[in-house]
């Protein structure tokens, strides 16, 4: 357990992103059926009435940790991004992220999908975020397949989605990282045809 926090002694700030930070992995670990509003309190070390004046409920919480994550999400693959100058080198740099994401000990498969069967109703507001948090990849998939000029962008990127949440899936389920290294290559090949035909055509 963390070391408590004092109401009024320790900034808002900090208070409210211990307690995300702390329900983000517990969530992740164990899933957020399984995690109680105590057990977060207990681990963040915050007072009850120090939880419910930053979150109202514990969907709020929930909401407020897939919005964290997708936005740690979005900074790793803009800065693997920034290390690559070509459409074509860049769609790939998505990918080798999984490389390293599946090696570590703590992977437990990806924290959206894991929501979206927890919370399978569609109309459900996590399962609504979860979807949310997926375009926004898609859309970045999208962006640099038209940058690379691919034949038929939109089809690369739900290809590449498809593939994306196959590899942490399947690595997850049989355990084995180098499940990664079958969608890298057929994320190459892809990418690879898709350009050739764009080239064939013109």
């Amino acid at each position: 357990m963390k070391k408590p926090i004092h109401p009024g002694k320790t900034p808002s700030n900090v208070v409210r992103t211990r307690i995300l930070e702390t329900a983000a992995n517990l969530f992740y670990l164990h899933g957020i059926s399984n995690v109680g509003i105590n057990e977060v309190i207990g681990k963040a070390g915050v007072a009850r009435m120090s939880l419910y004046h930053h979150y109202s409920s514990k969907d709020d919480l929930i909401l407020a940790v897939l919005d964290h994550i997708s936005a740690q999400r979005a900074e790793i693959i803009g800065n693997a991004l920034s290390g690559y100058h070509t459409p074509e080198t860049r769609l790939m740099a998505i990918f080798l992220i999984l490389k390293e994401t599946v090696h570590e000990e703590t992977f437990r498969g990806c924290a959206f999908i894991n929501a979206a069967i927890e919370r399978a109703k569609q109309e459900d507001p996590i399962h609504a975020r979860v979807a949310k948090h997926k375009r926004m990849i898609q859309e970045i998939f999208l962006k640099l397949a038209k940058e690379a000029g691919a034949d038929n962008p939109d089809l690369l990127a739900r290809q590449l989605m498809i593939l994306w949440d196959g590899a942490i899936t399947q690595s997850y389920i049989h355990q084995d990282p180098e499940i990664v290294s079958f969608a890298v290559d057929a994320a190459r090949k892809l990418i690879a045809a898709s350009l050739r035909e764009k080239q064939e055509d013109s």
